[in-house]
């Protein structure tokens, strides 16, 4: 069986499971985490499947994510949970709680709807797939490559945190490019939710952000009962990037309350 690749920050029962977006991986949330294990928190950076430093399969979709992080609790003994997964992750994060709610004490989902997106980012992969990624010799050439396609800086510096190098000192991505690509369609999908879900609920948003929009509030508030919705200011759709010291005192507040 595969498990997840996970860097583990703080000891204790109190732990804390961050599901990263798409073309992320747990480092992303590793300023977040040593904050929170400072406040006692045994925090679990997941590496999902095709990316990071996880496994790479051909196959991608939410009931196979659910289930990795299923075998990923068990795997380490984790009977109770609190559960944080941003934009893709959020989507896991709300399947796994629809199947295995028994595990989480609260459900944090950061910037996203349980609803279906059109898959705005297919230019990031395009961008990517266009490198010639074995014979580009620095890293520098490869961001100069990536901002002839990406205007946003901060786009590009996320993007290049998916390459590294292989034993032969070659560029290599670490994320499954190609699986990732052939399957946007299927991860930009709604989450299909028949019952409601009364897991004590965060949804927390960017205030420029438009992935949870007025009709989301609706849905949102029909299927989770026991939810409430915090916008972070000064942020769009990477909230804990853009104003990480508020959303850390709102993150502190919910997992504390």
């Amino acid at each position: 069986m595969n498990i997840l690749h996970s860097k583990i920050i703080g000891s204790g029962k109190n732990h804390v499971i961050i599901l990263h977006g798409l073309l992320g991986m747990g480092d992303n949330w590793k300023s977040i985490a040593n904050k929170l294990s400072s406040e006692g928190y045994c925090v679990h950076l997941i590496d999902q499947r095709n990316h990071g430093k996880s496994f790479h399969s051909n196959e991608m979709n939410y009931d196979l994510m659910v289930e990795d992080i299923y075998s990923y609790l068990n795997f380490h003994d984790v009977g109770s949970c609190f559960l944080l997964g941003h934009s893709m992750g959020g989507k896991v994060a709300i399947k796994f709680s629809l199947l295995h709610s028994q595990y989480l004490k609260k459900l944090i989902i950061v910037d996203i709807a349980p609803k279906k997106y059109e898959p705005k980012f297919n230019y990031l992969f395009e961008a990517l797939n266009t490198l010639d990624i074995e014979n580009i010799k620095t890293r520098s050439e490869i961001e100069i490559a990536l901002l002839d396609k990406i205007k946003e800086q901060s786009l590009v510096l996320f993007l290049l945190k998916n390459i590294g190098r292989n034993e032969n000192n070659n560029f290599v991505f670490k994320a499954n490019v190609n699986v990732l690509h052939q399957n946007l369609l299927t991860l930009m999908d709604k989450i299909t939710i028949n019952e409601n879900i009364f897991v004590h609920t965060t949804f927390i948003k960017g205030d420029k952000s438009d992935y949870i929009n007025e009709i989301d509030v609706g849905l949102i508030k029909d299927k989770f009962p026991n939810s409430e919705i915090i916008p972070i200011v000064n942020s769009g759709h990477w909230v804990h990037a853009e104003n990480p010291d508020y959303f850390y005192s709102k993150l502190i507040e919910i997992l504390k309350k």
